[in-house]
């Protein structure tokens, strides 16, 4: 079974890469540029894990969790951000994300996490 992956990531470049990264793997990978998006996404689509990055535009991150929240479904979520801000931080965590990675991030410690928490590890 392939696993479904939603990446909501507003950098272009970083998230063709990390689509590519996620195919790579084996994964099937939506992308969106934000919160909006990615929760229209869920909405008409089953995923077993989100990728999202904490900043975009129209709606982030932090946003986004909280309206996933209302849907009443079960997705682990990694968030990934380039702000090291602890009351952001705490805030995706409250919001139900699984981990929060800092950019610039490991690509092999993401990867190893996705798998843990596609294989129910976590």
């Amino acid at each position: 079974m392939a696993y479904r992956i939603l990446l909501a990531e507003d950098n272009e470049m970083e998230q063709s890469a990390l689509k590519d990264i996620f195919t790579s793997e084996g994964y099937q990978v939506d992308s969106v540029s934000n919160g909006l998006f990615a929760l229209d996404k869920v909405k008409d689509n089953e995923y077993h894990l989100i990728v999202t990055d904490l900043v975009m535009p129209v709606s982030d991150g932090i946003q986004f969790l909280y309206s996933l929240s209302s849907l009443d479904r079960e997705i682990p979520v990694i968030v990934l951000t380039g702000y090291d801000n602890i009351e952001n931080m705490l805030s995706a965590y409250q919001m139900g994300a699984i981990d929060v990675l800092y950019k610039p991030y490991d690509v092999d410690k993401l990867l190893d996490l996705c798998r843990k928490i596609l294989e129910n590890r976590i």
